[in-house]
């Protein structure tokens, strides 16, 4: 795993990135070769035009790729999957060429060159895919894990590690003092020896990591065997920064505060916030002045379609424990919590004829604009809840007080990364990646959340 900007990436998907943007660099070169034939060495001002036209085409196609989930590496994709990705990810990637070839006439780079251009990056990307997927099967990108601890908490960490066998991660067994477990098998790997082995074992099993995945660990470890595996170059790892490093999220079953308060993270610099505020207010501005006939068009709908107002207001906690109204236009009926408050459900009856399609098209969020510019809310960050559900699920979780430091958000890390939380159960889960979303905040990230937020609202998923 790689962490850049602020993030943690798979190798694989670290790897692509690097990779198929040289790929689509090289495509414009390709085609600008076979249409025209090679820019004389001597006419610099034409190589720094040829240059700047292949950058923006390898950015706008990596961008595409990412909003499409092309780097997404946790999701194992079919071939057919893959394939109808690739497809979409260049198709938006044709329109982006077409528009910047009519609006920017300087642009030297040609319609030829472009559609050259296109069939070129679309055949070395999947060509390197077909190879990458190859690799994974054997021991390129292999990951052997080492398990110290037998409770709970190590179980999770190994059944999220084996959820990404087709990354290369494996894992070799599990490491334990305990007599009875010698042997045993807790998931699929078993119990292979006591931590004292820890640094035979791993040399004999080939482990690339150990992680130290035990609850209570504390003078239960041989220190001695730890230390041995991290001189040999076997990287030793407590288990909850593995666990976020893998799942892009924070394990709170047996987390301690000391971790979150030792770790890295949850420090962001005043740059960043007022970076974050501006791009809120820029967004929200430009947003409502661009959505305003779409708004008017909805609110008609809205109104035509059941009696009752057009907006839907609604007091939720914000940043702090504040509370604010939020704004949405009315996608239920007028009597929807006649009997209280509920938590919204698959195929909710509730739910109006109009209402089902602004909610599976994010259209009934757009009056949130307006919380956003008044900075009730940003664009980015955990999802507003009520205060009845927020005291609820403080008493269930002692961290879920921890996902208010920040503005709740249109959308956000949890939002995207996993459904909708009609549960006290899910919603302890997606609390999961609002605590890596707040101690991993960056601009960069809210921006990843943005293109990955454009491409769930286009297919319609995770909507209730």
């Amino acid at each position: 795993m790689i962490r850049l900007f602020n993030r943690y990436w798979a190798l694989p998907a670290a790897v692509s990135l690097l990779v198929e943007g040289m790929l689509l660099l090289s495509a414009v070169y390709c085609a600008t070769q076979l249409r025209l034939g090679l820019v004389s060495p001597g006419t610099v001002p034409a190589q720094f035009d040829l240059l700047r036209e292949a950058v923006a085409f390898a950015v706008a196609g990596l961008l595409s790729l990412y909003a499409n989930g092309l780097y997404d590496f946790g999701e194992r994709l079919s071939a057919r999957l893959l394939l109808i990705r690739l497809l979409r990810s260049f198709s938006i990637l044709a329109v982006t060429c077409w528009a910047i070839y009519f609006l920017i006439p300087t642009v030297q780079t040609g319609r030829g060159i472009f559609a050259l251009a296109l069939v070129f990056g679309a055949s070395f990307v999947l060509a390197w895919r077909v190879l990458l997927s190859w690799m994974l099967r054997g021991e390129g990108f292999a990951e052997r894990v080492l398990i110290v601890g037998s409770d709970a908490k190590a179980i999770d960490i190994a059944r999220e590690t084996l959820h990404r066998k087709h990354l290369g991660y494996r894992v070799v067994g599990f490491l334990d003092d305990d007599p009875a477990l010698q042997g045993v098998s807790l998931i699929n790997p078993r119990v292979i020896g006591t931590t004292g082995q820890a640094c035979q074992l791993a040399l004999q099993h080939g482990a690339t990591r150990v992680v130290v995945a035990a609850i209570d660990y504390r003078g239960r470890l041989s220190m001695d065997a730890l230390l041995d595996c991290k001189t040999r170059g076997i990287r030793v790892q407590e288990g909850s920064s593995y666990y976020e490093q893998l799942t892009g999220k924070i394990m709170i079953e047996g987390l301690r505060k000391s971790w979150l308060i030792f770790s890295d993270g949850f420090r962001v610099s005043r740059g960043a916030l007022f970076a974050k505020r501006l791009l809120d207010l820029v967004a929200a501005t430009v947003g409502l002045v661009l959505a305003a006939p779409l708004m008017l068009l909805v609110a008609l709908a809205v109104r035509l379609d059941s009696p009752g107002p057009v907006f839907f207001r609604q007091d939720r906690v914000g940043r702090g424990g504040r509370e604010f109204t939020l704004w949405k236009f009315r996608s239920m009926r007028t009597d929807a919590e006649a009997g209280g408050a509920q938590w919204a459900i698959a195929g909710d009856p509730r739910v109006t004829r109009v209402g089902r399609f602004i909610r599976k098209t994010r259209l009934d969020e757009l009056p949130q604009l307006w919380n956003v510019l008044v900075g009730d809310m940003s664009l980015v960050g955990p999802r507003p809840e009520r205060k009845l559900f927020v005291e609820q699920l403080k008493e269930g979780c002692p961290y879920y007080e921890q996902r208010l430091v920040v503005r709740p958000g249109l959308t956000g890390w949890a939002q995207v990364k996993a459904p909708y939380a009609s549960t006290f159960e899910e919603s302890i889960e997606k609390l999961k990646f609002d605590l890596y979303y707040i101690k991993n905040l960056s601009l960069f990230l809210d921006v990843s959340i943005l293109l990955s937020t454009a491409r769930i609202v286009l297919l319609g998923r995770g909507a209730r």
